[in-house]
């Protein structure tokens, strides 16, 4: 990672565009993705999120070695993974991510920490990609409330900031398949609802190091040597596609 880059995230709260995937793996990254949209049609599953415990392909993006070689320059060496969640629109949907701090839900804000926003289709304003309020990240954490009853995506909450957002200082977060953008956690931002005839699909994957106390999940190191006693460590998955597939849906849809 460039030390511009660095100073950039430093002072912005995100950094955007780099590459970490090459053409050819981004394809193959988003094939496996719809493939499990199309077997999981019959639970509709609200979240695809924690793949990385599951899925041999999902482990791939995660420990992808262009990815954490970025991520060392925020963190340095001493990497874990928090979660991972995939955001998908598809053609025309109306869903939306309002105004929003991932902090407020995450507390990752105490906590050395950065998110990796991976595109695995374009990801541009005509189909709702990720805006962000530069510098937000400075205001610290702010008070949320609840939007009930709405095409949301954050939809196990629905949180949006009470503040009111001068929207013309937005950045539209654009990215080519294989690009990403890196944001903390503390950051104001959001998306718009797809208006296009093309899907929008991007993996997240949240890290942390070893600092981080009294977590909720289990974490998977994928860099580094850190002391990691307190926490819970999950391993790659080594189970069969099938086997997988059967785990992560019982985990998701039950």
């Amino acid at each position: 990672m460039r030390l511009d880059q660095i100073e950039a995230y430093r002072r912005d709260g995100y950094v955007f565009p780099i590459e970490i995937l090459s053409r050819a793996e981004a394809e193959g990254f988003r094939g496996a993705f719809e493939s499990l949209i199309e077997r999981s049609r019959h639970c509709s599953p609200k979240r695809f999120d924690r793949l990385h415990l599951f899925f041999d392909w999902a482990h791939q993006i995660v420990t992808h070695k262009a990815l954490l070689d970025v991520v060392e320059g925020i963190l340095g060496d001493d990497i874990l993974v928090y979660g991972t969640l995939v955001l998908a629109k598809q053609p025309h949907d109306l869903r939306y991510a309002s105004w929003h701090q991932d902090s407020f839900y995450s507390g990752l804000h105490l906590t050395p920490s950065t998110t990796a926003w991976i595109a695995l289709t374009p990801s541009h304003q005509g189909n709702g990609c990720m805006r962000v309020i530069p510098g937000s990240h400075k205001l610290g954490s702010m008070e949320h409330e609840n939007v009930a009853d709405d095409p949301h995506m954050l939809n196990r909450r629905g949180e949006r900031i009470k503040t009111d957002v001068n929207e013309a200082e937005a950045v539209d977060v654009v990215l080519n398949p294989g690009e990403m953008s890196l944001h903390e956690s503390t950051l104001v931002h959001g998306s718009t609802p797809n208006k296009s005839d093309e899907p929008r699909i991007g993996f997240i994957v949240r890290f942390v190091t070893s600092q981080l106390r009294n977590p909720n999940t289990r974490l998977m190191r994928v860099r580094g040597d850190g002391d990691c006693s307190h926490l819970d460590l999950a391993d790659k998955p080594v189970m069969s596609a099938e086997e997988a597939l059967a785990s992560w849906l019982t985990f998701s849809c039950s």
